[in-house]
């Protein structure tokens, strides 16, 4: 048996007695990712709070207690890549992956449940998050939070009227503040 058969006899055989617990990204919906790999150990994603929005104690907790975890749990993954003997189309060994939460899954499906939380929170004056990014790679694990905020937009009324024929129509725009009309007329 030669030394590259033996080798990769044991790096199965450490695979399998390891018992990863692995997830296909693929069946992953709510998530896009972005590598040539698409499994990642279990625990590394149940650790990644896509889909939730984080008040201002959760984000510290999570911060301040779960990166630890998280690390011992990306480098698992990373060992699964190395031992399984993944490569990208190139042939070099999987060494990156990014992962990002489908903003339409969180603007219709997870903020739903917390709009009444979120608006207090903000308006109380309390910073409210949600996870947006997750980098891993050989050198770094990078995890990226984005920040909800109300935004006022101001409120303009456009009436449309027909003038004549189809090619020609007049724009009224009224400013709620001051109640004045501006007209702009458009060939």
């Amino acid at each position: 048996m030669s030394e590259a058969s033996e080798i990769q006899e044991i790096q199965e055989e450490f695979l399998r007695e390891a018992g990863f617990n692995l997830t296909d990204l693929r069946n992953q919906i709510q998530l896009t990712y972005w590598s040539e790999q698409h499994f990642i150990t279990q625990g590394l994603l149940e650790l990644l709070p896509f889909g939730e929005i984080l008040s201002d104690i959760r984000f510290y907790l999570y911060v301040n207690y779960s990166l630890d975890e998280l690390i011992s749990k990306a480098n698992q993954t990373l060992l699964y890549w190395r031992l399984s003997g993944i490569t990208q189309y190139d042939g070099t060994p999987v060494n990156q992956l990014s992962l990002f939460y489908d903003e339409t899954f969180l603007w219709h499906y997870s903020m739903p449940s917390y709009q009444e939380e979120v608006h207090s929170q903000i308006q109380s004056g309390h910073r409210v998050r949600f996870l947006s990014r997750f980098l891993l790679s050989q050198t770094e694990i990078e995890v990226e939070f984005n920040e909800i905020q109300l935004q006022t937009v101001e409120t303009y009324y456009c009436l449309w009227r027909a003038v004549g024929n189809d090619l020609m129509f007049e724009v009224e725009v009224i400013d709620p503040k001051d109640n004045q009309r501006d007209v702009a007329k458009e060939d």
